[in-house]
């Protein structure tokens, strides 16, 4: 496909999870897509990291936040929204891992007025939902069981392919000129990320 994804990643001293889902974005889904990322006023090293990151990978942008107080997601996914180059932008938390051919089912059925969210795969640590499927494969990238993740989808994949996941979570994506149009998110939600 031609069409290429803008994922929008504000992090606030998140570095080593922001590390790991960067590197996940790069070795499963490759280096034609844009991640826009926000520093949000962190003390982890998360600027310097990403000033190195954006020196070596061209399809990446950065934004800092530089204090004295944290803006939070809510308004550094509008700010990032609003540098991203592609049409197509995807809210993508900063300790998202992407699976592959996560960019090609987003592609598939995003169009103008619709938004489309991945499925998560997480460890039973919030309640369920309609939006992800709990199995635990560590909640440190120190423990991360990459292999058993990897099996775990391409059988539930098989098994579930023509189904559609209900509901709505990051990471989701919508057509640039749809979230602009709408005014982003609203701020009064900010500085927390839940509208």
């Amino acid at each position: 496909m031609d069409k290429t994804i803008s994922f929008i990643q504000p992090s606030r001293n998140n570095l080593k999870y922001l590390k790991w889902s960067y590197e996940s974005i790069r070795k499963n889904l490759g280096y034609r897509h844009e991640i826009c990322m926000a520093d949000d006023f962190s003390d982890d090293g998360t600027w310097k990291w990403m000033q190195k990151i954006a020196e070596k990978d061209q399809n990446v942008k950065i934004h800092r936040n530089s204090g004295p107080t944290r803006l939070g997601h809510t308004i550094l996914y509008d700010t990032l929204v609003k540098m991203a180059s592609n049409d197509i932008v995807m809210i993508y938390h900063a300790d998202m891992y992407a699976m592959p051919g996560l960019d090609d089912e987003i592609l598939k059925h995003i169009k103008p007025g619709v938004v489309v969210s991945g499925t998560r795969i997480e460890p039973p640590l919030h309640p369920d939902g309609p939006e992800k499927v709990l199995q635990d494969f560590g909640i440190e990238p120190e423990e991360f069981d990459e292999d058993g993740l990897l099996d775990f989808c391409r059988t539930w994949v098989s098994n579930y392919k023509d189904i559609t996941t209900n509901g709505i979570f990051a990471p989701w994506a919508i057509y640039k000129e749809d979230f602009l149009a709408i005014g982003g998110h609203d701020p009064l939600y900010a500085p927390q990320s839940k509208e």
